[in-house]
């Protein structure tokens, strides 16, 4: 067998450099010799928990089992249900101030997440994580606000949760962030560029970033700079999760909000461990971002139609 010369069979690495971010990411080449399967990716496995959920309706009604202390509730039906969105002091604060550490709950079911909430509910979660944001902000202190779903993202419960720290300091890539969205030149406020578009939605569009840090990473953005929408944000993480699991299978996720200027959500798979790259500020893909977008696009154009063939 003639051995493997370099340069031969595949094309060069594409570095990338991100207008929004400022993030530098390595499009891997395809290489002509198959390579085994990524032994570190792994399915969404998420924790068992405690029995019964903490955070589930009828434990929260127990004050002697309930996860901490209710800061605001939202939803519910007046009756049966009670609330499909809930915020909590968190019993571990992961911030200097313990009242600026807050756990969202997304949904008063157990095994739904916001891949599969129905759009009011998912509306209302969307909504509750804003306006716990705003409260942050009205303490003087900086929103951070996200939601970890499944083991590699870094969740410790099972029930679909989010949450909001209040900080002393802006979150880094916000910063970074902020000359990209200055108004009059806010590369959001641009068309998607061509080739990057994964859907476009009532209000909200889903795109595939420049330089994407991890496989299958998207953003969904508001169309109007400096507007606050729960409802199109909900509708677009939703259509974005569910073309993600059309395409990966179930797949922990992050999501990471970013409020201020023109919103916009960051949605960032987790489906393999981190290789060494990522301590040096470097993305790695091994999906080339432009096939990403079209198997996503495709996803997500099949769930929208498959939505108007519903109603209809």
């Amino acid at each position: 067998m003639k051995a493997h010369e370099p340069g031969v069979g595949r094309s060069s690495a594409d570095v990338r450099t991100d207008p929004l971010t400022g993030a530098t990411s390595l499009v891997v080449p395809r290489w002509d010799v198959a390579k085994a399967a990524n032994p570190a990716a792994v399915p969404l496995e998420m924790p068992p928990g405690s029995t019964p959920c903490p955070f589930c309706p009828e434990q929260m009604a127990d004050p002697s089992t309930r996860a901490g202390e209710e800061t605001a509730r939202a939803g519910g039906d007046g009756g049966t249900r009670a609330w499909s969105a809930m915020s909590l002091r968190n019993r571990w604060p992961n911030t200097t101030d313990p009242d600026a550490a807050e756990v969202v709950l997304l949904t008063d079911a157990h095994d739904r997440h916001l891949l599969d909430l129905p759009l009011d509910d998912a509306e209302v979660a969307v909504a509750l994580l804003g306006e716990r944001a705003e409260a942050q902000r009205w303490r003087g202190l900086h929103p951070l606000v996200f939601v970890n779903h499944g083991l590699n993202a870094g969740s410790s419960q099972p029930h679909p949760h989010g949450q909001v720290l209040g900080l002393q300091v802006r979150d880094p890539l916000a910063v970074r962030e902020v000359p990209a969205l200055a108004p009059g030149r806010c590369v959001l406020c641009a068309p998607v560029r061509d080739g990057a578009l994964v859907a476009q939605l009532d209000g909200v569009a889903i795109a595939m970033p420049v330089a994407p840090t991890v496989d299958y990473e998207q953003v969904v953005v508001l169309d109007e700079h400096e507007t606050w929408d729960p409802r199109a944000v909900a509708r677009g993480i939703g259509v974005a999760l569910r073309a993600l699991w059309s395409v990966t299978g179930p797949v922990a996720y992050n999501l990471l909000f970013h409020l201020d200027g023109h919103v916009h959500v960051h949605v960032a798979p987790r489906a393999a461990r981190h290789s060494g790259y990522e301590l040096a500020g470097i993305g790695t893909c091994y999906v080339d971002p432009d096939e990403a977008t079209e198997r996503l696009a495709r996803a997500a154009r099949a769930e929208t139609d498959a939505t108007r063939s519903d109603a209809a």
